[in-house]
């Protein structure tokens, strides 16, 4: 009898142990080396379109690329479209939108203009909009349709909105308020300045349209001194000001409300600022999505104090995820979120020298419900560990951020991004505009590494 009952007992572990072998969930690389070109530094953006998983990068050397696969498996991606290579050229696609399965369009980075491309069989594309305006804006981060129009928003210099019937022909919307019409101190140019200067995010939420912005602000410095491992002579293309994001909602496109910002009546303040007292270092939104019938938010923090926000009714907020409040100072940004089998996905961007606190290269969080204290973290070593030296000595983990999600065929992939390989002029031009070909200009690689495809199994 006791030799049946520990055979029994065996057999319910070994049971057990199966089941939890098959449920056990790992991540698994699909593509490495920026698809086989190390200067595509960021899985930039994702898209699902006619059964294929589409994938923009960031390649600021030699243009941004698209890349598609239908099953997702490692040596299937192919390339669809190449810009050409070029400093005016298209140097990344920041944004990728399928309006159903009829057409696929690519919102792109370039410094003569944000561009709009199309296709209709993910193959062939056509350039449908350049956005090139007396405020030189040249880039378009977002994309969604709401009723019958499908809106874009760009910016650079001046947040604008864009919106199309047929997807080929695009008009600057005439909004009223305009989004530019906040305006912040600048001491540095001791002058008054816009604050909104581009549409980062766009959301559909209870049958209204959602703008989230990005606001002038002169992180690049400290990046670059922190990151990077050199002095910056002065701020870039950035001023100064004491800005920060707002949120503004139309339920036709054209006349809008201020929900979060300077002056708006429900008493949220810019960067969610009256909230929150730390909400002024709150840049940009980086992030929106729908998700149990609530709106979330994802910021960037100059300090690193990034969050999560959410509403019910689009004016009241409240925070749902704090990372300083979990010792994770080095989330810059809450990159990008996404819906999966019924739980929100969170991808950070975690940067520095690895060993700085909190260090450690790309994350992801999860939660079943989005409510505070439910997220865990799923990937605390920017998938592998791996970390690469930079020019001035400083070793930074590889994986730094993750860009991008994507599902296909019920499977979660998410796209990471690498230190960009960027031209750091020392000197501009009375424009803003990069003096690309001076002798001072430098090149801050991650050339030899590339971004990476990861998919979850389940």
């Amino acid at each position: 009898m006791k030799r049946v009952i520990l055979l029994l007992v065996m057999a319910v572990l070994l049971i057990f142990s199966l089941s939890f072998g098959c449920e056990a969930e790992y991540w698994e690389q699909v593509a490495s080396n920026g698809f086989g070109n190390p200067s595509n530094d960021y899985a930039w953006c994702m898209a699902t379109f006619q059964g294929k998983l589409y994938v923009g990068t960031l390649n600021t050397l030699q243009g941004g690329e698209i890349w598609r696969s239908a099953s997702g498996e490692p040596g299937s991606w192919e390339m669809v479209y190449k810009s050409r290579s070029s400093v005016f050229s298209n140097a990344g696609v920041r944004y990728l939108y399928a309006d159903a399965n009829q057409a696929l369009y690519a919102c792109t980075l370039n410094s003569l203009g944000a561009e709009i491309l199309r296709t209709t069989d993910g193959k062939e594309w056509t350039v449908v909009k350049k956005v090139i305006g007396r405020r030189w804006n040249t880039t378009i981060r977002c994309m969604v349709r709401f009723g019958e129009y499908l809106y874009a928003g760009a910016g650079g210099y001046g947040a604008e909105l864009y919106r199309s019937k047929d997807g080929l022909s695009w008009r600057l919307v005439k909004t009223k308020p305009s989004f530019q019409s906040s305006k912040v101190y600048d001491p540095q140019a001791r002058a008054a300045v816009v604050n909104n200067t581009m549409i980062g995010e766009l959301a559909v939420f209870h049958d209204q349209l959602y703008a989230f912005t990005w606001t002038k602000e002169a992180r690049y410095r400290d990046l670059a001194e922190h990151v990077f491992g050199y002095e910056v002579d002065r701020p870039t293309y950035m001023s100064n000001s004491p800005g920060a994001f707002e949120v503004w909602r139309s339920s036709d496109g054209v006349e809008w409300e201020k929900v979060i910002g300077l002056d708006d009546k429900y008493g949220n303040g810019m960067g969610l600022s009256l909230l929150d007292p730390a909400g002024l270092a709150n840049d940009v939104v980086t992030s929106a999505l729908v998700f149990h019938d609530q709106l979330y938010m994802g910021t960037q923090n100059t300090n690193g104090n990034s969050t999560i926000w959410r509403t019910s009714d689009g004016t009241s907020w409240s925070k749902v995820l704090d990372f300083s409040e979990l010792g994770e100072r080095a989330n810059y940004y809450i990159w990008r979120m996404i819906s999966f089998q019924d739980k929100l996905f969170v991808g950070t961007m975690n940067v520095g020298p690895i060993t700085a606190p909190g260090v450690t290269g790309a994350q992801i969080w999860v939660s079943p419900s989005g409510d505070y204290g439910s997220f865990t973290n799923l990937v605390h070593n920017g998938f592998d560990g791996e970390s690469w030296t930079n020019g001035a000595g400083l070793e930074i983990p590889k994986n730094i951020g993750v860009r991008s999600f994507g599902i296909l065929n019920d499977t979660l992939y998410a796209g990471t991004a690498v230190i960009p390989s960027v031209i750091i002029p020392r000197e501009c031009s009375p424009y803003g505009i990069y003096s690309f070909f001076s002798h001072q200009q430098k090149v801050i690689a991650g050339r030899d590494v590339g971004c990476e495809i990861w998919r979850l199994v389940q």
